[in-house]
């Protein structure tokens, strides 16, 4: 629960129901299974599961909405910056067809991006640095990972419709702002 000082106003964010989740961590975040054929560090979870990926989605448009997040467990950490990465993967798909979506955010998911440490990571407050260069390359082939396969379930949502333009329904969340980004 996260709390505003308007008088009487409180807002229910969504958590990760996989905060208890036992599994290795980095950067203080959940190394979570995910359903994908991308390789990665992350296992394979079994496909009639629900994964961090698909709470991202279907948790993204309440999300979007709070400026506050109060972290309850470390699959959170991971909800808020795949939150933030699918509005940033939205922001590229203004007049996209299907076929350049999937383009744009390839090349997204593989460019060179920020992790925790970094000067420009959006969220340095809530993630721990790296504790040494092998936890660095596993967080950056972990999100590597989780951002490929997050860009492929995003345009099966985006594209449902017309394979020829994204869904209004989706696009109208491109300029909300996520926790300040």
């Amino acid at each position: 629960v996260a709390y505003q000082s308007y008088s009487h106003t409180f807002t229910m964010v969504y958590h990760s129901e996989f905060n208890n989740a036992q599994c290795r961590q980095l950067c203080s975040m959940s190394l979570l299974p995910v359903k994908t054929k991308i390789s990665g560090p992350a296992g394979q979870c079994p496909p009639d599961q629900r994964d961090i990926i698909d709470e991202t989605l279907d948790f993204f448009k309440a999300n979007v909405l709070f400026r506050n997040f109060e972290i309850q467990g470390p699959a959170d950490r991971l909800l808020i910056y795949l939150t933030w990465y699918t509005k940033e993967c939205l922001s590229r798909l203004n007049n996209c067809g299907r076929g350049d979506a999937e383009k744009q955010l390839y090349q997204l998911a593989i460019e060179n991006f920020s992790i925790p440490g970094d000067s420009q990571f959006p969220f340095g407050g809530f993630f721990s640095n790296p504790s040494g260069r092998p936890e660095a390359d596993q967080t950056r082939k972990y999100f590597t990972q989780l951002r490929q396969e997050l860009g492929l379930r995003l345009i099966d949502r985006v594209y449902a419709e017309n394979d020829g333009a994204p869904s209004k329904w989706w696009m109208c969340w491109v300029k909300r702002k996520f926790l300040g980004h």
